[in-house]
């Protein structure tokens, strides 16, 4: 066995077909991150007649004077982790092949799951789990880097996931009673979802509202990701006319309903009228509701008779997985809940086209702060964390540690 440098092709090929595969360890996001001042390598470990046993994309920041140099693999190294002869030969050569080239350390962060959890956080029993994983990490010179449960780390620890099934009422069933109301609102609304191409980054850039990452990073994504669909935007567009015909539909039926309340109420022959009561102002406080909408909908078609973009989505398609990568509303628009039916549209539309899994790129373990992930989600995990090989000792000791992980890059990833 031996560790060699891969061209882009072999390390493509070899990365699709292997079961940890995911879009962070791929030559794309090696082109993307080298565009944006580091340089990547592709390692392979082969045996003897040349069959890849091992692979992963290594990202180094381009910096001269970086006195500790690290080598990081994202997402962890394309490799059978149950194998443990394998897990410790790569390991080794590795390591001896960095050392030979000045480096200080590689950090990694497997997507290997640590607990899985049930949506309200609490820990499933006959869940996945690999609790032993970083002990065996440990035992083969490894250091664990903590259970973070932010966003302190390169990628986040906590995802949540919505497991796919063409059975579409199945998976609908999956996902909250919340998620299902709330994408109800949005169709009243008028919500209607629509697929961009690259001549609306700047408008996905706007909608989404975030300045950082800056407009250039979406485009390089475009660039890297777009060949065969890999990288596409969504819309959600809010059609006036549609929502001021729904909420005058909503209305006369609720008017209608109201006046055989009232006719009700009146009637002596009825004895009993405690529950026609209630009934009655449920219905004048949803006549109520219902005529502010229709109202707010007629206002919305003069100010915006073409329509108005609500909401964006970005989205990344690699083998059999989606990733949720980049996302946004308008804040005038929340309440229309277009995000919800958004992301469910796209869950419903990629599970009849047979893909697997819909990833949200990253929570925290506070739950709140991810409420539409989490009511969309129908499995929530948390990885095992980063770890860092230590290759030179001494370098890596002294050098400062004040300084966050994130300071070696001069852009997410």
């Amino acid at each position: 066995m031996q560790v060699i440098l891969l061209d882009e092709i072999r390390f493509d090929n070899f990365a699709i077909n292997h079961p940890q595969y995911n879009f962070f360890q791929t030559s794309n996001y090696g082109k993307l991150m080298t565009k944006h001042g580091h340089n990547c390598y592709y390692m392979g470990l082969v045996d003897d007649i040349g069959n890849i046993k091992a692979a992963t994309l290594l990202v180094v920041k381009n910096e001269k004077n970086n006195k500790r140099k690290m080598a990081y693999a994202p997402r962890g190294f394309l490799i059978d982790w149950n194998d443990e002869e394998l897990v410790v030969q790569f390991t080794n050569l590795l390591k001896d092949f960095l050392a030979k080239r000045n480096f200080t350390y590689i950090k990694i962060d497997p997507c290997i799951v640590y607990k899985e959890h049930d949506t309200n956080g609490n820990e499933k029993f006959d869940g996945e789990s690999n609790s032993s994983f970083v002990k065996k990490m440990q035992s083969l010179g490894y250091i664990h880097m903590g259970y973070n449960n932010g966003l302190e780390a390169i990628k986040p620890r906590w995802n949540a996931i919505t497991k796919l099934n063409n059975n579409i009422i199945t998976l609908y069933n999956s996902i909250s009673k919340e998620a299902r109301n709330n994408i109800k609102i949005a169709l009243a609304a008028g919500n209607r979802v629509y697929k961009g191409n690259i001549n609306d980054i700047e408008l996905f850039f706007n909608t989404i509202g975030k300045e950082k990452p800056p407009l250039d990073y979406y485009l390089d994504f475009y660039q890297f990701f777009g060949q065969n669909n890999g990288f596409e935007l969504y819309f959600s567009k809010l059609e006036p006319v549609t929502y001021v015909n729904a909420s005058k539909n909503l209305y006369e039926k609720e008017e209608q309903r109201n006046n055989e309340l009232n006719n009700q109420i009146q009637d002596w022959n009825i004895p009993n009228k405690d529950r026609i009561i209630n009934e009655k102002l449920n219905s004048d406080s949803l006549l109520a509701s219902y005529k502010k909408n229709m109202l707010e909908a007629i206002n919305l078609f003069q100010q915006y008779p073409n329509g108005i973009i609500t909401a964006g989505l970005a989205v990344i398609k690699y083998g059999k997985k989606i990733t949720f990568f980049a996302e946004g509303e308008k804040n005038d628009f929340k309440d229309k809940c277009p995000l919800y039916l958004l992301k469910w549209q796209l869950i419903q539309e990629f599970a009849t086209k047979g893909y697997e899994i819909v990833e949200y790129e990253g929570i925290t373990s506070d739950l709140k702060l991810n409420k539409e992930k989490i009511d969309l989600a129908n499995k929530l995990v948390e990885y095992v964390g980063e770890f860092d090989l230590v290759i030179n000792k001494k370098s890596y000791y002294t050098g400062s540690k004040l300084d966050p992980i994130l300071n070696w890059l001069n852009t997410p990833i």
